[in-house]
């Protein structure tokens, strides 16, 4: 998975200037992390709970044969029918128990609010966006997984929605790691 407006926070023991924390955390970071910003927040300010929607995006590449660079960056699916992505995606909308879509979730409560699902083509490539209150181990991958084994013909949209009444009794395609991207983090209050 890959991250492109992630969010933490830390407490200090004095004040300091968020402009030289951001300069100071870059010359300490692995190039491949980058502070984009830095924000002084309220004490009560929680980068994980204080968070009441995430957003992630997941990007296919539906050409024949995907350029070797992509392959860390995207899910190869050739010739992949996005109409029958869209047929599919309103069925993870709403408050549900995505009990199915987490990896052995350690979670007691598995219900969740997926707020939307849009789907959005360029060319060759296909990005899945999905908003939700929170996401269970492996959630957005399994959904993506499951819309495009509906879209290959591999399940039907009777076995997705039993899916949801009974979990776990279908095996779903979890999509690979590499296309999976953590978009942003949305607050209550402006940070």
């Amino acid at each position: 998975m890959h991250a492109l407006g992630q969010v933490v926070d830390f407490f200090a023991a004095k004040s300091l200037d968020v402009s030289v924390v951001k300069r100071a955390l870059n010359a300490l970071l692995p190039p491949q992390i980058r502070v984009m910003s830095a924000f002084l927040v309220s004490d009560d300010f929680h980068s994980r709970y204080s968070c009441i929607f995430r957003d992630y995006v997941y990007i296919i590449n539906t050409a024949e044969v995907c350029m070797p660079f992509l392959k860390n960056y995207v899910w190869h699916v050739p010739r992949l029918h996005t109409s029958k992505l869209d047929e599919i995606k309103g069925l993870f909308v709403g408050y549900k128990n995505f009990a199915s879509f987490s990896k052995a979730s350690m979670d007691k409560n598995t219900n969740r609010l997926v707020e939307y699902i849009r789907i959005k083509q360029k060319g060759f490539f296909v990005a899945i966006f999905i908003r939700a209150n929170a996401f269970l181990r492996a959630m957005v991958r399994l959904i993506v997984g499951t819309m495009v084994s509906y879209a290959r013909g591999s399940v039907t949209k009777d076995q997705i929605e039993q899916v949801f009444e009974k979990p776990k009794s279908l095996n779903l395609l979890k999509a690979p790691a590499c296309g999976l991207y953590f978009k942003r983090a949305i607050y209550k209050r402006c940070v």
